[in-house]
């Protein structure tokens, strides 16, 4: 028995494409701002964390190329490079895991369609299959006259 017969039937809308958004928006949010802090504490300037009042709004100051948006300390500018490269790596990593993990918990839904030999005989009972395989392979049992 598939997992398709017992489902609810409730039809997949625009939620769950919000969601996915949602996490991809956050996980490239979270890879900026730790690819700026790997990134000065790389170059001596030690780690920077924003206060989370400026978590989102620094976001766009780091990606123009200011690395000490949102935060109180100033110092060396020239690592901007640098910044891209930690962050992007860091967004690329996350991305990968999330989607492997959401294939890992959906494997078992993606495998539909006819039963292994193997599993009809446990369901049905080989006497049982003997005795109905005509209904079941008609191509192969048929009664009465062959043309």
């Amino acid at each position: 028995m598939t997992e398709a017969q017992h489902e609810d039937g409730y039809a997949w809308t625009w939620e769950p494409a919000v969601g996915i958004l949602a996490a991809v928006s956050l996980f490239a949010l979270l890879a900026v701002q730790a690819g700026r802090s790997l990134t000065l504490a790389a170059v001596g300037a030690g780690w920077h964390w924003p206060p989370s009042a400026a978590l989102v709004t620094s976001s766009w100051g780091i990606l123009t190329g200011d690395l000490h948006a949102g935060l109180a300390t100033a110092g060396d500018r020239g690592v901007v490079e640098v910044a891209w490269v930690i962050a992007g790596s860091l967004f690329i990593a996350a991305l990968v895991a999330a989607t492997i993990l959401a294939l890992r918990v959906t494997a078992g839904r993606r495998f539909k369609g006819m039963a292994s030999s193997g599993q009809a005989e446990q369901l049905l009972g080989l006497g049982r299959l003997r005795a109905h395989r005509a209904v079941i392979r008609p191509d192969l049992y048929r009664t009465g006259d062959r043309p």
